[in-house]
């Protein structure tokens, strides 16, 4: 049985270890990936529970301080977006999660 990450076309799948397409959070080799509700890997923005992260192009979630098109956000350890508030280093962030 096949179990892991497969590449079908472009785009990415895990399969789980009964052999099932994943959907949802995975947490692979300590990195957390988001897979659609058709299994493909998630990247970029997504929403989850009213919740903003953001993966990159490798599909793994970010934390901490990173940059999307020239804006700088920061995600908490559990990778959700600071938003219209201070980070714990002291930065302002506004209702998008962009530094201010």
């Amino acid at each position: 049985m096949q179990t892991g990450w497969v590449k079908t076309g472009d785009s990415w799948y895990y399969l789980n270890e009964t052999g099932s397409l994943a959907t949802g959070w995975v947490k692979d080799n300590g990195t957390w990936y988001y897979l659609k509700d058709s299994g493909k890997m998630a990247t970029g923005w997504v929403k989850d529970n009213n919740t903003w992260y953001y993966l990159d192009s490798a599909g793994a979630m970010k934390t901490g301080w990173f940059t999307v098109s020239g804006k700088w956000y920061y995600a908490y350890s559990s990778g959700a977006l600071a938003v219209n508030t201070t980070t714990p280093d002291g930065y302002t962030v506004n209702a998008n999660g962009e530094w201010v």
